[in-house]
């Protein structure tokens, strides 16, 4: 059996579904894509036990065949090849797969599809769709606060909120939180869905402006694209209320420049201790001080920027990457600090809100020469 493609084509899906592939696993079977050709269609498969996504591209075959192949081979040879179109051959005598192109050939032993995982069965509980370029939008800016580290399994993942009028996509290792609404999302219900961050981040690589109709069961949620379907277990665990951790009325608020702060913040970070990363904010009418010192190595930096701010004059420490990924995650040229006190959760928001849309950080400050 053979079948034609182009390499480029091939290649984009090949590298879709290769996040997926794990690095070490007791099931070599896992490391192989699962390929079928039927009526011309290339469908290509890959899971990791916990992520499932299936993807297709037309091809000229003939005949229907079906097979595993190594991964990272199969990924590798095809991302090497120039534009073009090559012929794979499926030789059943050796149990082969020969990649042939106008100057050469490339073998790879495959093997037969019959102890490879099926494609799970998601029974479906409840479902609504929602825009590819929102979903994705929701995802890339919730990724960076959810716990790599946690023992507490719902911190390691980003929730999904489902309220009958909005969706809420949140994320927080206990020290930052995001939290993000889509209120022109409606269902007729309401459930709590925690997508592993793994699955989240190899999901927001697969998502463009198509609509994209989500399906929960039980133990499972399924993402279909077009043809394409992707699949991940579900954290079963309760997540934390995050609204309890929300201020309701911080009065002491700073307007700056998001760039020229980011700007600053890298420049002092140079000068944090290298454990505790902590810089200090100095609150004035019109100015805004930063701060930071390396007591081990004798060494200091402070820069002044013009601000906004009305509230009382306080001096707050923030761990300084904290801030840096905060704000590398807002689009806007302006943003607002919303604080309390100096020991007490400071809201960062973009200075306007997208139509439809609430963006909301919180990070928490840290003890002054913590």
């Amino acid at each position: 059996m053979e079948f034609k493609v182009n390499t480029k084509e091939f290649e984009r899906v090949l590298s879709q579904l290769i996040p997926i592939i794990p690095s070490r696993t007791p099931l070599v079977i896992l490391e192989h894509f699962l390929l079928s050709i039927r009526d011309n269609l290339l469908i290509v498969y890959a899971t990791d036990s916990n992520i499932a996504f299936q993807t297709s591209i037309p091809v000229i075959s003939n005949g229907d065949f079906e097979a595993t192949v190594p991964a990272r081979l199969l990924h590798d040879t095809v991302k090497s090849l120039p534009d073009t179109d090559i012929k794979i051959v499926f030789q059943e005598s050796d149990k082969r797969m020969v990649i042939h192109t106008d100057t050469g050939k490339f073998s790879l032993v495959y093997a037969s599809h019959d102890e490879f995982p099926k494609l799970p069965k998601v029974e479906e509980k409840l479902s609504f769709n929602i825009s590819g370029e929102k979903l994705k939008y929701a995802l890339e800016t919730t990724d960076f606060a959810y716990d790599r580290e946690s023992q507490r399994l719902s911190l390691t993942g980003i929730l999904m909120d489902i309220k009958t009028d909005k969706v809420v996509f949140v994320s927080t290792d206990g020290h930052r939180l995001v939290k993000l609404s889509f209120k022109n999302i409606t269902t007729d219900f309401e459930a709590q869905i925690i997508i592993p961050g793994k699955s989240a981040n190899i999901l927001s690589k697969l998502l463009d402006e198509k609509e994209v109709r989500i399906i929960v069961s039980e133990k499972l949620v399924k993402f279909e694209i077009d043809s394409s379907e992707f699949i991940t277990r579900i954290i079963e665990e309760k997540y934390p209320n995050y609204e309890s951790v929300i201020p309701l009325e911080n009065e002491n608020v700073l307007k700056v420049n998001r760039e020229d702060l980011l700007k600053v913040l890298k420049r002092i970070s140079l000068y944090t201790h290298s454990k505790t990363r902590q810089i200090k904010f100095t609150l004035d009418k019109d100015i805004l001080s930063v701060f930071a010192e390396n007591m081990e190595m004798g060494s200091e930096a402070i820069e002044k920027m013009l601000c906004e701010y009305s509230g009382e004059q306080m001096t707050v420490a923030f761990k300084v990457d904290f801030l840096i990924d905060i704000l590398n995650n807002i689009s806007t040229n302006e943003v607002y600090f919303k604080l309390d006190k100096p020991v007490r959760p400071c809201l960062v928001e973009p200075l306007t809100q997208n139509e439809n849309e609430n963006l909301l950080m919180l990070v928490m400050p840290m003890r002054i020469n913590a």
